[in-house]
């Protein structure tokens, strides 16, 4: 369900300039680094931002556009404006719980240490396979259809609360249902950095291949 905006996030963490040997140590420790960017990356926050050296308008960046993929898959359904913020919300709060990220120094290194991400991440093949199985989506898609038959409208439905209240319980049943992979582990290389401040932090070299394995896809 999360579409990934690789090219914008990759060159907001580009952002974030490459220093040579004998660089300062960023003070931070590459695991909490790399928990906020996982964190961010996944679900559109983190309380870990402070470690990755990134302006609240370079994070804000990435949230909006984690969080704006969701509002607007949410809105293909004929949800209110306000309903499509909740099961928004509802569902970041869930999968941010789900996936428990977590992270540890692996190798531990001045210049390129090795952190272990570790996360319950969501398998995308059984997620896809069961958007045609669900009884939940099934049974909704054939309400819609008769009463798209009858001429109701997007609007209408929207306007409608008791539609509306089954709508967004059968999309949370969906959600409680989706199927996740279990704990799996990757590796992230990191690089030293330098912020905007001109401190320095620890970033992952291959932030494509981190978001590759928060989407399930490694």
């Amino acid at each position: 369900m999360m579409k990934r905006c690789l090219v914008s996030l990759i060159a907001i963490v580009a952002m974030l300039a490459l220093v040579g040997c004998g660089a300062e140590k960023p003070k931070d420790s590459a695991d909490k680094a790399i928990l906020g960017y996982a964190e961010l990356f996944s679900v559109g926050f983190s309380d870990n931002l402070a470690a990755t050296g990134m302006t609240t308008e370079q994070s804000d960046q990435i949230s909006q556009q984690v969080i704006g993929a969701l509002l607007t898959n949410f809105s293909q359904f004929p949800l209110s404006d306000e309903n499509v913020k909740t099961i928004t919300t509802q569902y970041i709060t869930k999968l941010n719980l789900a996936m428990d990220i977590k992270t540890k120094v692996k190798k531990d290194d001045d210049e390129h240490p090795v952190v272990e991400v570790s996360a319950s991440v969501i398998d995308p093949q059984a997620a896809a396979q069961m958007t045609t199985t669900n009884e939940d989506l099934l049974a909704l898609g054939v309400a819609l259809g008769q009463l798209r038959a009858e001429g109701v409208t997007d609007d209408q439905l929207k306007a409608n609360a008791n539609f509306q209240q089954a709508l967004v319980e059968c999309i949370n049943n969906y959600i409680d249902a989706i199927p996740l992979k279990g704990t799996q582990t990757f590796d992230v290389k990191c690089k030293v950095a330098k912020g905007d401040d001109g401190k320095m932090y620890w970033a992952p070299e291959d932030v494509t291949a981190l978001q590759q394995f928060l989407a399930g896809n490694k």
